[in-house]
This record gives structure tokens, C-alpha cells and sequence, in this order.
């Protein structure tokens, strides 16, 4: 018979500037509402290491509005990783997909708040699934940190 957890809470940090992501946050949920451009910096798959997971989640301090975010967030892969995903969109059927050389995504203070991606490794590359409200434009994997 298995057991049953209760009262468990989620592992979350709310992050308002730069930060470089450890291998000791893997399981955390990040709320970023950056107070200028931000870039989430995550570890290196070597330190990361298989089975490392995070969620990050932009928000703002009010409920948020469709395009409401004010500033950009910059989520860094590393350079010259492998990533693989998608960002789905509720405005875009097309959504975006991580390409070769996407070190990067980009929410661009266009996005909305909650606007988030699961990000995880199998120690060689990295996973990204995400949900926004506009892929392509206002969220977006990118080769280089918007700015």
C-alpha cells in the first residue's frame, strides 16, 4: 500500500533580477516579475545532471492583462546546447519550436503574465514545454537574449 502525502507545498522562489539557476533548485517553481530586463541563467547540463526539472512562471504584480508584462525575461539555455521543445500559444495555433543554435527564451515585455515552461534534462539536452498566450511574437525561443 503506498502512501499518501498531505500538506505537501510547492518549492518556489520569487526571482526579480538576474539569476543563475543551481543544481540544488531542480524541482523549483520560479516566479519571475522582473523589475528590469531579467535573464534566468540555468545550470550547465554537466552540473544540472540527468532529471533536473524546473517551472518558471512570469507574473506581475497585479492579476496581469494579455500583454502586460513591461519587462523582458530571458531564459539561457547555455551556448551551443541542445534544446528541444515547443512554446504552445492560445493566440497562435502555430506556437514556436526550439531550432538548432536556440540558446534562449525570450518574453518580451509584451508577454503575459503566466506565461511559463516546464524545462527539464536528460544530462545532454535540454526539454522545454511550454504554454503562453503568443508564441512567436511576445514568447519566443531565440538564438541570442532580447534586450
Amino acid at each position: 500500500m503506498g502512501r499518501v502525502f498531505f500538506n505537501t507545498k510547492l518549492n518556489f522562489s520569487k526571482i526579480t533580477a538576474d539569476y543563475q539557476a543551481l543544481a540544488s533548485d531542480s524541482g523549483k517553481c520560479f516566479l519571475v516579475h522582473p523589475t528590469a530586463t531579467t535573464a534566468i541563467t540555468l545550470p550547465t547540463l554537466a552540473d544540472a545532471g540527468e532529471g533536473w526539472y524546473c517551472k518558471i512562471v512570469i507574473t506581475e504584480d497585479t492579476d496581469g492583462s494579455d500583454g502586460g508584462m513591461g519587462q523582458i525575461v530571458n531564459i539561457d539555455f547555455g551556448s551551443g546546447n541542445d534544446v528541444v521543445g515547443y512554446l504552445a500559444s492560445i493566440a497562435d495555433a502555430a506556437g514556436d519550436v526550439a531550432v538548432n543554435n536556440d540558446d534562449f527564451i525570450n518574453f518580451t515585455a509584451a508577454a503575459s503574465p503566466g506565461d511559463m515552461c516546464d524545462i527539464f534534462t536528460d544530462g545532454n539536452r535540454w526539454y522545454v514545454h511550454g504554454m503562453v498566450a503568443a508564441a512567436g511574437s511576445d514568447s519566443l525561443f531565440h538564438t541570442a537574449a532580447a534586450s
